[in-house]
């Protein structure tokens, strides 16, 4: 028997768990799945990489300033969540973790990655949101697999271009960060759903139209003063936010996306809204607190499907005669 497994063995023992794992030394080392979340933990024996059929391992919820470089060894491991803990650093052989198939490291204090980390080139879910990163290198792009990004609260000014092979990324979550531009090859995601860019300070979009499969799109607390892209691209398009922000008017474009359901431009410098705003058949909610309206398109009035209408703090407003309307802010 290893005599890593008695290790790790007697580390569980010290640490009162011995209850959630197996007592048998052979099938503690055949296990497959391992949770030590919220445990209170403050570090990791290197003996833990002796459960070489680890397949899920989770450790979220701890206080782990570091992960053993045995870590990098679980050849097997294909599910690695570790959120919530204090780690500062991973180790350098980190990348040599080929299986990842998911990895979540949110709430961390990362600063940087190692150059091995953008050997995971099978991951497709990856979660690094809440930590200290604000540099990503260009050898990003090797992680061609990837379904699902969230980078968002971070220290990111700026991003490479590392986007034109990721054709199947549907969720990208750059929130939160420094972002004065985008890239441009963030136009190549061919299957995107999701884009959140809310509390950036961009004031200028790439051309966001090849996004025809666009789903939900955030960009509130940005610094834009127009949307300066044919909107009427985006036909798939269900939520759009573009609270807090410097607009002062909306193209006329907009009305063309009739699957729209939720869209909020509250918080901006809006003197008037286009008039063919009747044409959201679909829309459920609209907010358009906060802006400088005088009156609302009569056009409004087609809305058939609105429930939830915010229109306070413009110029005296009122509730327009809507039947479909369960909710107003103001009368």
């Amino acid at each position: 028997m290893s005599e890593g497994i008695r290790e790790f063995s007697q580390w569980i023992k010290s640490i009162g768990l011995e209850h959630t794992l197996p007592r048998n030394l052979s099938q503690l080392k055949s296990i497959t799945s391992l949770d030590l979340s919220r445990k209170k933990l403050t570090h990791l024996p290197e003996s833990i990489g002796a459960l070489q059929n680890l397949s899920i391992l989770k450790i979220s919820g701890n206080r782990l300033k570091a992960l053993p470089k045995s870590l990098s060894t679980l050849k097997n491991l294909r599910n690695f969540q570790c959120e919530n803990n204090l780690l500062e650093e991973l180790p350098e052989d980190f990348g040599n973790l080929h299986s990842l198939v998911i990895l979540n490291l949110n709430g961390n204090q990362l600063t940087s990655l190692p150059q091995s980390f953008y050997d995971l080139t099978n991951l497709t879910r990856l979660t690094l949101a809440v930590n200290r990163l604000s540099h990503l290198d260009i050898a990003f792009k090797h992680l061609k697999k990837l379904l699902h990004v969230s980078l968002d609260t971070n220290y990111f000014a700026a991003l490479p271009e590392v986007f034109d092979a990721m054709k199947s990324l549907y969720y990208l979550d750059l929130s939160f960060n420094k972002l004065q531009s985008l890239p441009e090859s963030l136009g190549a995601i061919e299957e995107l759903e999701t884009l959140i860019l809310e509390g950036n300070l961009l004031r200028n979009l790439p051309s966001l139209e090849s996004h025809d499969m666009l789903v939900k799109l955030n960009l509130n607390s940005n610094h834009l003063t127009n949307i300066d892209f044919d909107l009427s691209s985006l036909e798939d398009l269900q939520i759009l936010s573009l609270e807090n922000n410097q607009l002062k008017t909306l193209p006329c474009s907009l009305c063309s996306l009739t699957k729209l359901t939720s869209l909020n431009v509250s918080a901006n410098c809006l003197e008037g809204l286009p008039e063919c705003i009747g044409n959201l058949e679909n829309l459920y909610e609209l907010d358009v607190e906060d802006n400088e309206l005088c009156t609302l398109p009569s056009s409004i009035e087609k809305l058939t499907k609105l429930k939830n209408l915010f229109i306070a703090n413009n110029h005296n407003l009122r509730k327009p005669n809507l039947p479909s309307l369960e909710y107003c802010d103001v009368e």
